[in-house]
């Protein structure tokens, strides 16, 4: 008599099918049992399992009872949700490869291998009919390794229960290396390029509040005061508002200023975002009413009109046949 036992394992063409088998004897031979599943095996197969009851199996009845109501489905339960997450991945045509063994529990990868998303066996911690195993998660680009403001870490602690591993609890941590001047180094890049984003942002949205200002304001043309470019009540009826920050003179590690609205009508305006950190190496932004949006580093403000680069810079003609 055959006897198949089916643990789920993604393989690298993107099907689940990791099986432990018993060898077929003749009657007057005994057959050998299958190892017996590990913890970590039961917290792949719970993941990405085919089984529709694999993510179930190895919850505590209690959890079970609670948590999965007879009827549920993905859509109307968190937790058959989650149970589903694998195979989704599997689906969409996501490559992923897990391992029963060794330092790394699954890798995804993504974008034509471009990216590449690695689970690491941090610790697994046997400790009779308790196992306790701890993940963390890095991100590769081009074969780089990305640096994350925090490196997400969860431990999961599993116990036997008439030979099943059963799930009894999960932890959340974050682990943030605030010694490592690398990652502190990256982490300040990675700070300052949201903030030269949103400087830029911020710097084109002014830009195009002082035209629409100017438009329907034809009397008085483009206005120097960030109060009234960004009124926090309507002026009169129909116009816009805007909560309090759009007004603000500073943000997000800059500090904006609106110059240049002389004469009746004001024909003309500037506007600059310099950082307020001088020594961090960041852009400054520029622009005026051309709308043209430019920027310099590690210069004077003053620069950026007469001497900034373009921060979107037209696309090249094409050939002339």
């Amino acid at each position: 008599m055959r006897q198949i036992w089916l643990v789920s394992l993604l393989s690298a063409a993107g099907s689940i099918s990791l099986a432990a088998q018993t060898a077929a004897q003749s009657t007057s031979q005994t057959s050998t049992p299958p190892p017996p599943q590990s913890a970590r095996q039961a917290l792949i197969e719970m993941f990405l399992g085919k089984g529709d009851k694999d993510f179930e199996k190895h919850l505590p009845e209690a959890a079970r009872e609670a948590l999965i109501h007879k009827g549920e489905t993905p859509d109307t339960s968190v937790v058959l949700r989650i149970s589903t997450i694998g195979r989704e991945m599997v689906a969409q045509g996501e490559h992923i490869e897990t391992f029963d063994e060794g330092p790394t529990l699954l890798v995804n990868t993504q974008n034509e291998g471009h990216e590449r998303i690695e689970v690491a066996v941090e610790h697994d911690s046997l400790l009779g009919e308790e196992d306790e195993i701890e993940l963390s998660i890095h991100y590769y680009k081009d074969g780089q390794l990305q640096t994350l403001p925090v490196v997400p870490r969860l431990i999961f602690t599993f116990k036997q229960e008439n030979e099943i591993w059963r799930l009894n609890e999960i932890t959340a941590a974050a682990h943030v290396p605030l010694t490592d001047p690398d990652y502190l180094k990256e982490l300040r890049k990675e700070q300052n390029e949201a903030n030269e984003t949103a400087a830029r942002n911020r710097v084109s949205n002014i830009a195009s509040a002082e035209t629409n200002y100017a438009a329907g304001h034809p009397d008085h043309g483009y206005v120097c005061t960030m109060a009234t470019l960004f009124p926090q009540a309507p002026a009169e009826e129909g116009a816009p508002s805007y909560p309090a920050e759009a007004a603000n003179a500073e943000s997000d590690g800059y500090r904006f200023a609106l110059t240049g609205c002389v004469g009746t009508p004001a024909s003309k305006f500037r506007v600059s975002a310099v950082p307020t950190d001088a020594d961090a190496g960041q852009k400054t932004f520029c622009a005026d009413e051309s709308g043209t949006l430019k920027f310099v580093t590690g210069r004077k403000s003053s620069s950026c009109f007469s001497h900034g680069e373009l921060v979107f810079k037209p696309a090249p003609a094409a050939p002339v046949d």
